[in-house]
């Protein structure tokens, strides 16, 4: 019994160690100008109405790159962050639709739909 939680523990630590040492497969390359932290995104700064309209057009377009055969079959993470975009244009979306403006998940939608993009 106490050499096989040794033997998880010691694997554990491996597996952490080689997880801390490996980048993300999205941060190593080119981001083509878009955004990289949700705080670049500045879309919190336009009107009401382009926030709207920028959020809702984001969220159909993600939710349609997500069954996009270019998109499923991309060896780059395109897929991952129209879903990602798709979530969090959601989120905004729902705020909006009770007329709270989250800062946070409208620059979320607005970058992740860029990181998207860049992938394409």
């Amino acid at each position: 019994m106490r050499a096989s939680f040794v033997r998880c523990v010691i694997a554990g630590v491996f597996l952490c160690a080689g997880a801390a040492a490996t980048p993300a497969a999205d941060l190593s390359g080119n981001y083509r100008g878009s955004c990289v932290a949700a705080s670049q995104s500045n879309l919190i700064n336009q009107s009401p109405d382009i926030i709207r309209q920028t959020v809702w057009s984001n969220l159909d377009n993600a939710k349609a790159a997500m069954s996009d055969v270019t998109v499923l079959a991309a060896r780059q993470p395109a897929f991952t962050w129209a879903m990602e975009a798709r979530w969090a244009c959601e989120a905004a979306a729902g705020y909006l639709k009770t007329g709270h403006f989250d800062t946070e998940s409208i620059q979320e939608c607005d970058c992740f739909y860029q990181r998207h993009l860049s992938f394409r």
